[in-house]
């Protein structure tokens, strides 16, 4: 199961991201309006974690890509970057 949430990170993380700012309009929504600025501050502080933590994730699989001594030890690694790239 390790394996695959490595190789799946990338796209676990978009997920969660979509996830938690579909939440954060909604709450929005219910407590003001979806666009005051604070809420949108709010997703917009939300996307850059999640983009900071698919870059960190394709960075880590990027280096361990380069460590390995095999094209089928990488291939993971290869998805991960590849997950965490999009």
């Amino acid at each position: 199961m390790g394996r695959w949430a490595w190789m799946l990170g990338g796209l676990i993380v978009w997920t969660i991201h979509f996830m938690g700012v579909y939440a954060i309009a909604s709450l929005a929504d219910v407590v003001s309006r979806a666009d005051d600025p604070p809420w949108r501050m709010t997703g917009l502080a939300f996307s850059g974690v999640c983009a900071l933590a698919a870059l960190a994730l394709a960075a880590v699989a990027a280096r361990r890509l380069r460590q390995s001594p095999g094209p089928a030890v990488g291939f993971g690694d290869q998805l991960a970057v590849l997950g965490g790239g999009l």
